[in-house]
């Protein structure tokens, strides 16, 4: 009684997740009589879709065949070696089901064993395979509800055409046409047994894999159809003493589903396994098998651009060969819709390979214009010319006793005050990590993953997290996000604000032509349209002279884009826009090993790939411009980021106005503080001191900074141009090599030198006591 009570118990437990509703719409599905047909759009007007087919693997092309088709060796001899009571069990067999129990208590194997042909086909359509008791008696309830509703034929058939065969294919049928070019009822003997061995374990006796092992079990499977009297004594004979036979890879029809059709396959199966309530993997079945209709956001001359040109290694560096690997995403830049996608370099070998494009990478400083910038520019707390040090924040000690700069730039140079035009151009780590603490980390974190949707982010993990400087200011991830994650989040750039999910498919139609899935694009505004075109213009200025100088479709068309390196140059990136589209590439090795200098760089191959993408446009002479209505271009002081005035005309560097964009509410205001006119000794070149000859002064401007304190001394560009207020009493140095106020500085306390001996702002040894 108390194992009976517990074993209801259970029942009912596991019994008020079960969809039987999900499960009959799965069978059903697998019944189906026609493939899946994919389509993409082959209009140049916007807004108008024309479909047009796209071919998808002939591995995947559902053809269902009944069960009179199959023929009997193949059809008999899986249920005499897969399910012998196959005909007479309510779903299960008792018997074996509680040997398997036992098996699972005791730890004797580690598979459950003892599926039947119905709880197998429960499996295949569901997808779900989780090792657990909860699963194994959801699996029996639910094939004794399908035993109900569906004949033992049904079932069979059913069996028969999903059954995973290895080679990614599914179905006796498939395999029979890929394995022996023949139809499922013309197959020897042998021939079925070996497609009945592969359904035991279709990696382990993959004919091309495991030859031996394949051969061995069609043997096996021979003798059993030879026992229950499937074949004759010399049928069993003249099979088991055939060699292994089937057709060679390189000759079979396997055509290789584009990468675009792949990531809409993933799209599509996610879409429907929440809507059904069922696992991925049965949803992808679903979705091949099921005589749909799926309408993506393709493409055809922008995917076949990608490929022909990836598939060309020798475009590429000779790196590929030791494992360098490139991935890009292409999307529309008006729509915001994914138009074309590639993974790898190279002829696509397979299907359902790794996607450089959609798995996570650390994206570096390509995270910093949505993360930092643009949101910091519009809360009105930055501007164009707002101006920071460009030095390190910190000094961190060292094994060796020594104090490591902190954050490094790439290159490691500290310019010192830089606005943030020139900090976003040269991509300045120092001003990136002064930009996170004025938002604060966990601010830049909840914006990317609530705004951008970024779900690869780590909250908390074993103690890692990316609620940190490095990870929200420098793009130093712990998982990293997709390329297409990305590229898709600077469609708010493009959309003047409102940022567009980079979406594969728009709907999906069932055979009857009803829509089952209608992919409305997500939208929202994150920053105002002022923001967005400010961003523009800014990072128009990484590609027209900063660390993007080198590519040439900005002399065609306006073109803005932001670099990224990881740690260690494991990670080099690109994200670059033109008012058409916006395209991502990213290169690095499996093994995550860093990149040296590589011939030619990732930004030559998207330069190459866009421009030929922009073929049509580039000679339009109406083709569109980032727009910068409603916003002002002023001019200000290159040092304060205030306006310019009188004092700044004599900076010894030349002229320091310069002009930029700027938002009504959050231009430059008040006149430049920064500059102070001092007293120069022309002859000797150095600050005049009291008893300097007048005859030989004059006045330049130098910048009055009094909060740079380093623990040793750094190279800063501007530290020749610093002025600091001494008394006539301070003792001078009559080093040139030091400023003039050195002596007033605490000991152990260094304000920077600039590159060269000689510097500017130092004191006139010719004059001075």
């Amino acid at each position: 009684i108390t194992a009976a009570l517990i074993f209801g118990i259970l029942v009912a437990y596991v019994y008020k997740d079960i969809n039987y509703e999900a499960d009959e719409l799965m069978f059903e599905q697998s019944k189906s009589l026609n493939s899946t047909t994919f389509f993409a759009d082959q209009s140049t007007d916007a807004g108008n879709y024309e479909p047009i087919a796209i071919e998808i693997s002939g591995n995947m092309r559902k053809i269902f065949y009944s069960s009179s088709e199959i023929g009997d060796y193949l059809r008999d001899g899986l249920v005499a070696v897969e399910d012998k009571k196959f005909y007479s069990h309510p779903g299960f067999d008792i018997k074996r089901t509680a040997l398997a129990a036992v098996n699972l208590v005791l730890k004797r194997e580690r598979m459950f064993g003892a599926s039947t042909i119905t709880q197998q086909v429960v499996k295949n359509i569901s997808g779900d395979n989780q090792i657990s008791l909860k699963r194994k008696l959801a699996e029996i309830i639910r094939a004794i509800h399908i035993e109900k509703s569906y004949s033992k034929e049904e079932i069979l058939e059913v069996y028969l055409n999903i059954i995973p065969m290895s080679e990614n294919i599914y179905g006796v049928g498939a395999a029979s046409r890929a394995y022996f070019g023949k139809e499922p009822r013309e197959l020897l003997p042998e021939e079925a047994a070996t497609l009945i061995g592969i359904t035991n374990a279709p990696t382990a006796y993959n004919p091309y894999i495991n030859p031996d092992a394949c051969k061995r079990k069609r043997d096996i499977i021979l003798s059993i159809m030879h026992k229950e009297g499937i074949i004759d004594e010399a049928e069993y004979e003249r099979a088991k003493d055939t060699p292994l036979s089937v057709i060679p890879r390189e000759q079979r029809e396997n055509r290789v589903d584009s990468w675009f059709v792949e990531t809409v396959i993933d799209d599509v199966s996610l879409d429907l396994a929440e809507k059904y309530g069922v696992s991925t993997s049965a949803a992808r079945m679903m979705l091949l098998g099921g005589g749909y209709s799926v309408y993506t956001t393709m493409k055809p001359e922008i995917q076949q651009k990608l490929e022909e040109y990836f598939s060309n290694k020798d475009i590429f560096p000779s790196e590929v060969e030791d494992g360098l690997d490139f991935s890009m995403a292409v999307t529309d830049s008006c729509s915001g819709y994914l138009v074309g996608i590639v993974g790898r370099v190279g002829d696509k070998a397979g299907n359902r390979l790794l996607n450089h494009a959609t798995v996570a990478h650390i994206p570096g400083s390509v995270l910093k214009p949505i993360a930092l910038y643009a949101p910091l520019i519009d809360s009105g707390k930055i501007n164009w010319a707002t101006v920071f040090d460009d030095v390190p924040i910190e000094f961190i000690d060292t094994d060796d006793g020594d104090k490591r700069e902190y954050p490094r730039n790439s290159p490691g140079v500290y310019d010192g005050l830089i606005t943030v035009s020139d900090a976003i151009r040269k991509s300045k780590n120092t001003v990136a990590v002064r930009l996170c603490k004025m938002l604060t980390p966990k601010a830049v974190y909840n914006s990317l993953k609530n705004d951008f949707d970024f779900d690869t982010l780590i909250k908390s993990d074993g103690g890692m997290t990316d609620i940190a400087l490095a990870p929200m200011a420098l793009g130093q991830l712990g998982v990293g996000v997709s390329l297409r994650k990305i590229t898709e989040s600077y469609s708010v750039f493009a959309g003047e604000g409102e940022w567009r999910e980079a979406v594969s498919y728009l709907y999906v139609n069932d055979k009857d032509g009803r829509t089952i899935l209608d992919n409305k694009q997500e939208q929202k505004r994150i920053f105002k349209a002022t923001t967005a075109k400010i961003m523009n213009q800014l990072l128009m200025t990484v590609t027209d002279n900063g660390t993007a100088a080198s590519i040439t479709l900005k002399n065609s068309i306006d073109t803005a884009g932001k670099t990224g390196t990881s740690g260690g140059s494991r990670d080099r990136w690109f994200i670059g826009y033109t008012p058409y589209y916006t395209a991502g590439i990213w290169c690095g090795y499996d093994n995550g090993k860093g990149i040296g200098a590589i011939s030619p760089s990732h930004l030559k191959i998207w330069d190459e790939i866009m421009t030929d993408i922009h073929a049509q446009v580039i000679n339009d002479e109406n083709k569109r411009q980032f727009s910068t209505d409603g916003l002002s271009y002023l001019p200000y002081c290159m040092d304060s980021g205030r306006e310019y005035s009188d004092v700044c005309l004599f900076d010894p560097r030349g002229n320091r106005c310069n002009y930029g964009y700027f938002a009504d509410n959050n231009r430059p205001h008040g006149e430049c503080d920064r500059h102070i006119l001092c007293r120069y000794d022309c002859l000797t070149k150095a600050v005049a001191c009291p008893t300097c000859p007048e005859e030989n002064v004059i006045y330049v401007s130098l910048l009055n900074i009094t909060d740079r304190s380093f623990p040793k001394e750094i190279q800063v560009t501007d530290a020749e141009f610093v002025y600091r207020d001494i008394d006539r009493y301070t003792q001078r140095p009559i080093d040139y090599s030091l400023p003039y106020f050195q002596y007033s500085l605490p000991e152990g306390i260094y304000v920077g030198r600039s590159k060269g001996k000689k510097q500017f702002n130092s004191n006139c040894y010719l004059h001075g006591e």
